[in-house]
């Protein structure tokens, strides 16, 4: 990000890249295990705002995460973080509508 005076200007980058099986593979393993930890979340964790959440999530379904769907360590915590995120945005709102559902990847 470059900064022109008190103003900051935001820039997105678009790139491709070249798909591998592999890469398609893990992707696809993320987004199940998204699914399955949102749908976890819903179930077993009433109030995501509550203290030391995180670490519950953590210790239940790190090694399930890197176990049933193959994700590595890195990315099996930034599953379970970004449903933790997905949930408690859908939780904080008042109107709450439907449960979110995860079609597409998301970086």
């Amino acid at each position: 990000m470059t900064r022109r005076g008190d103003k900051a200007i935001r820039a997105t980058v678009s790139m491709k890249i070249a798909l591998s099986e592999p890469l398609l593979v893990l992707v696809n393993n993320y987004v199940k295990a998204l699914r399955f930890t949102l749908f976890w979340l819903k179930e077993i964790v009433p109030n995501p705002n509550e203290k030391r959440v995180i670490s519950k999530i953590h210790e239940e379904l790190y090694t399930r995460l890197r176990e049933e769907y193959n994700l590595p360590s890195k990315v099996a915590e930034d599953c379970y973080r970004d449903a933790l995120s997905i949930y408690k945005s859908w939780y904080n709102n008042p109107k709450e509508g439907r449960f979110p559902r995860v079609y597409k990847p998301t970086v």
